[in-house]
C-alpha cells in the first residue's frame, strides 16, 4: 500500500482499493497515458491475477482526488452496504459494473476512506 501511494503520488494517480480478504477492486484516476502505463505494469506484477478492467472512460472531475490510493478492507457482514449498490449479499466483482464499484468506493469514501485507515462497513 505504501509503496501503491508513493508511486500514485509520482505519476499524479488518485484512487481507491477495496478489498474484502477474496477480492480486490481498484479504482484507478488520472492521465489516459499514466493509468494505461500503470495497468500494463499491474498486469505484469506475478502478484496479480486475473486482471479485468470493468470500465474506463474519461471524467470530469476526480471522484478520490484526496488519496493516492485510498483502502477499504471489507470484513465482517457488509450485504446491506452491498445490496445498496444492487451487488448482492457478497463483494463480487465479476457479478458488479464499473458504476457499482464506484459507487460502493464512493459509499465507503464517505465512511473516511484513506490510505491509512481501514473502513469497516455496517
Amino acid at each position: 500500500m505504501d509503496a501503491s501511494s508513493r508511486n500514485n503520488e509520482r505519476d499524479g494517480i488518485t484512487g481507491a482499493l477495496l478489498f474484502d480478504t477474496l477480492w480486490f477492486i481498484q479504482i484507478l484516476e488520472g492521465e489516459r497515458e499514466t493509468i494505461s502505463s500503470t495497468l500494463r505494469r499491474i498486469m505484469t506484477d506475478q502478484r496479480h491475477d486475473m486482471v479485468t478492467v470493468m470500465e474506463a472512460r474519461p471524467v470530469r472531475e476526480r471522484l478520490f482526488g484526496n488519496w493516492w490510493m485510498g483502502l477499504a478492507i471489507l470484513r465482517g457482514d457488509n450485504s446491506a452496504l452491498f445490496e445498496r449498490h444492487g451487488i448482492g449479499s457478497r463483494l463480487d466483482p465479476r457479478q458488479m459494473t464499473g458504476e457499482q464499484a464506484v459507487g460502493l468506493a464512493r459509499d465507503l469514501a464517505g465512511t473516511g476512506l484513506n490510505r491509512r485507515a481501514i473502513a469497516t462497513a455496517a
